[in-house]
């Protein structure tokens, strides 16, 4: 067979090796698509009974601070049971927060302010809850550890996404640093300020 010959196959099977190669990617694609699992949105209730994460503020707190405040929380729920749910098991939650204050003075953190928690679940397939607590109240635990409680005295809550029921329903959460009050105020006063808590116990629950 003459160059010629063969040139002329090659260009005449390179458009067919490319259409054979692309039909392969479509359908190993749509075979990747279809078994995916789908996402839930999970019904009923559920109750964790353990919270530990960070508390980050940027810039850090000062007794006497004038700038703008970022509070970044980060947390992970354990012990996490549903109840009357389809979904039959979630092993954790990991929620995120952002709180916005106009200065960075220490006794900003005692100030109730509006907070919205978004919490991702594992397994990933439970689409995730977004939970809007119109404020929170500061005090200690029996060991003295300042911390937090969601939603304030008198306040109010509303859940969107899994959990969420018909929206308004009954989430509470509770987390503690392993600060006391004193720690916080000490690190306020000094040259560095005050850039994060700890977070070490807690609970949170909707429904």
């Amino acid at each position: 067979m003459t160059r010629r010959r063969i040139a002329g196959k090659v260009i005449i099977l390179g458009p067919l090796l490319l259409v054979a190669s692309l039909a392969s990617a479509c359908s190993s694609s749509s075979t990747s698509s279809t078994s995916t699992a789908a996402a839930t949105l999970a019904t009923g209730k559920i109750s964790c009974t353990g919270v530990s994460g960070t508390i980050a503020f940027v810039p850090p707190l000062t007794s006497s601070g004038t700038s703008p405040e970022s509070t970044n929380i980060a947390f992970t729920a354990s012990g996490c049971t549903p109840s009357g749910s389809n979904a039959s098991t979630i092993t954790s939650g990991h929620g995120t927060a952002v709180i916005k204050d106009s200065t960075n003075a220490c006794t900003g953190i005692t100030t109730s302010k509006p907070v919205k928690v978004t919490v991702g679940w594992s397994p990933s397939t439970v689409l995730p809850t977004v939970v809007s607590f119109s404020g929170y109240k500061v005090g200690a635990n029996a060991s003295g550890d300042y911390g937090f409680t969601l939603p304030d005295t008198g306040g109010s809550d509303n859940v969107t996404g899994s959990f969420s029921g018909s929206g308004a329903t009954n989430a509470t959460a509770s987390t503690y640093s392993s600060s006391t009050a004193a720690q916080i105020a000490t690190s306020c006063g000094s040259s560095t300020g005050l850039a994060s808590l700890t977070l070490t116990t807690g609970s949170f629950s909707i429904g």
